[in-house]
């Protein structure tokens, strides 16, 4: 007689159950490799757009500086307005003070590749593998956070990370530019949904004036983007640093919850990209103690403002190398 074997239900189902937990502890150890990347990547798009229109910048600086010394060759005190240029590399026409420029001027700069509109070809500052300086509503991102991103992109980068220039012009300061860090990879959302991966779509300001790219969104209040260090000094100069914290944080450490132009997040702006932030906490007071240890002075203390320079921050992840 041939005797037959085979495993019973309990068996099978404790085989079963062990493969489930294999395969949800494999994909939360990818999940979080994956996001641990995120720093880099975060890192990676703030320097590719800061060197381009940092470059952008120092080429309107240049022309203009030649434009100068040209007239007061001539005995002149410099040159007019109308023979000088703006960020982002466009004539200032009448006067430089009322020129605003628009996001397609923008987008043109970083990666044009006919800007004199002759059919030859003028290489931008950001190396692409496609660019069609589509613009993007708002809308897009902010309207649906937690929803996969359903937007053209203004331009893709030799690396694949995909550039989002919105259309967004009731703001004088600045542009609104979105980036997908992982290119084509998911989640491809804006916004912090729990229990899911994080967004890979985040967004950047630019200053219109000045070209300076500041962080803004969920990056801000999430150390997997972004760490951020508060430096004070001493009246003898010798530096202190902090622990590492988040950028909004080290925000309210070092100024005393007041804001600079192109360091904080205005009223206006958090208003925008609350719905990316979703159930991510709020930040909350001050720390006292580390202020106090890192003699970040409140400004509105003049005494003691005259005694200790301002602290200021390092943002980790850009210099990290």
């Amino acid at each position: 007689m041939q005797r037959k074997s085979a495993f019973t239900i309990f068996e099978t189902l404790m085989v079963l159950a062990i493969t489930a937990v294999l395969i949800i502890l494999s994909l939360k150890i990818f999940r979080n490799a994956e996001e641990k990347a995120y720093a880099s990547l975060y890192a990676k798009a703030y320097k590719t757009l800061n060197t381009a229109t940092y470059n952008i910048q120092k080429d309107v600086d240049d022309f203009n500086t030649e434009k100068n010394l040209e007239y007061q060759e001539q005995g002149q005190s410099g040159a007019p307005d109308s023979e000088k240029k703006h960020f982002p590399n466009i004539s200032c026409g009448a006067s430089c003070d009322s020129t605003v420029p628009t996001p397609e001027q923008l987008c043109t700069a970083l990666v044009a590749d006919d800007a004199v509109g002759d059919g030859n070809t003028v290489y931008g500052y950001i190396n692409t593998t496609n660019n069609s300086c589509t613009l993007s509503s708002m809308a897009d991102f902010t309207a649906n956070p937690g929803w996969e991103l359903q937007a053209t992109p203004s331009f893709v980068t030799t690396d694949g990370m995909r550039f989002y220039i919105t259309d967004k012009q009731d703001d004088a300061d600045y542009f609104y530019v979105w980036v997908d860090i992982n290119g084509d990879r998911h989640p491809t959302r804006t916004g912090y949904v729990a229990g899911k991966k994080k967004p890979d779509v985040v967004p950047f300001l630019i200053s219109k004036d000045t070209g300076v790219v500041v962080p803004q969104g969920l990056p801000m209040y999430d150390t997997t983007y972004m760490t951020a260090r508060v430096i004070s000094a001493d009246p003898d100069l010798t530096k202190d640093y902090s622990i590492p914290m988040t950028y909004a944080q080290a925000q309210r450490i070092a100024f005393d919850n007041k804001t600079w132009t192109l360091d904080s997040m205005s009223t206006a702006n958090k208003a925008i990209f609350a719905g990316t932030l979703g159930s991510y906490p709020a930040t909350n007071s001050a720390d006292t103690s580390i202020a106090n240890s890192l003699r970040c002075v409140p400004s509105h203390d003049s005494n003691l403002a005259r005694d200790f320079p301002p602290c200021t921050i390092e943002v980790s992840t850009f210099t990290q190398k």
